[in-house]
């Protein structure tokens, strides 16, 4: 959370080459995407004359006082009192990234100097993954944002799904931390945690207008599923009308006897879903999906016969993070 002495929406100081370079990189890429968010004007079905903009959009924070004063300090920097909630969302977005960056350092120069304990330097290593798939995330959702013309657009259920997984990686980041660590960490990772609350808040209020995005589903699979989505999902039941691309089985059967094995075969930055089918057995390993391999689908043959369970946990010294008997870096 931010104190008094850091500004909510200055741009922090004492970054590297390179941070710069990516901060520009971002920013140029949001500078070209953000002009056209004007075209989504009408969208916000809200009386905005009745309320200030700031007020309006922090009706849903999980603390409005401070999501009313980042977004007035961020409607009197650019000079305007009322605008579009899309454009304003996309640009407080971009303010974030300098932030997100900033923490990244610190945890880099942090790291080095508890060289002599491995358990934080694992946990510092976390933070940097993390809070550099935070940066990929919140550009994702800049340009879901601006893709977002249409009600009930998948774009707003994919913004929505990137800006929670911010969130969750700053908090990972800060649960991993511990005594030397966290004196370094703690305030950046409050600040950034209450930045992505605040985003997922007005991204809430955005689509509170839009009927079919806050509906109650009552089972049935949203509107924006794909065709070929939608068969794929209603044939999990049913193993043999399963298409997949590789199949796991332990007795040599298949294409792969390991998981593992079978996520590494997948292609890197996927436009295709790749459906990896696990026949029933207890796999005991611990499966990440990496960071390019993109629409995986891992299926198997029912939650009680299709078992992975790995042996990783916090007591025996590993960080949350890396815990995860299946984890998932590619989203």
């Amino acid at each position: 959370m931010a104190t008094s002495y850091q500004p909510l929406l200055g741009t922090p100081k004492n970054t590297t080459t390179f941070s710069c370079r990516r901060v520009y990189l971002v920013l140029s890429l949001c500078a070209i995407i953000l002009p056209t968010t004007f075209l989504g004007l009408h969208l916000i079905k809200t009386n905005r004359s009745d309320l200030s903009i700031s007020s309006h959009l922090c009706d849903q924070a999980y603390d409005p006082k401070l999501c009313i004063s980042m977004i007035s300090e961020l409607a009197a920097s650019d000079g305007v009192r009322q605008f579009n909630g899309i454009n304003l969302l996309q640009n407080f977005l971009m303010r974030s990234v300098p932030y997100t960056v900033s923490a990244i350092e610190v945890a880099r120069s942090t790291k080095n100097r508890v060289s002599d304990h491995s358990h934080e330097q694992v946990a510092l290593a976390d933070c940097v993954e993390l809070l550099n798939l935070s940066i990929d995330r919140v550009t994702d959702s800049v340009v879901a944002l601006a893709n977002w013309t249409t009600p009930s657009s998948s774009h707003a259920n994919a913004a929505q799904a990137w800006l929670s997984s911010v969130l969750t990686n700053h908090v990972t980041c800060l649960d991993g931390l511990h005594i030397l660590g966290r004196p370094f960490m703690e305030t950046l990772l409050e600040d950034l945690i209450s930045r992505a609350r605040v985003s997922l808040a007005i991204l809430a209020r955005i689509v509170a207008s839009d009927e079919e995005m806050v509906r109650p589903m009552n089972g049935e699979l949203p509107s924006w599923i794909t065709r070929e989505d939608r068969k794929l999902l209603e044939s999990l039941p049913d193993h043999h009308n399963i298409k997949a691309n590789v199949v796991v089985a332990q007795d040599g059967s298949g294409d792969y006897r390991t998981v593992r094995e079978a996520v590494a075969s997948a292609p890197d930055k996927s436009k295709n879903r790749y459906v990896i089918y696990v026949k029933r057995g207890t796999y005991k390993e611990n499966v990440e999906v990496g960071k390019k391999k993109k629409n995986v689908i891992i299926v198997g043959d029912g939650m009680d016969l299709t078992i992975i369970t790995g042996s990783l946990n916090v007591v025996d010294g590993s960080t949350t993070f890396r815990s995860a008997t299946l984890g998932n870096n590619s989203y």
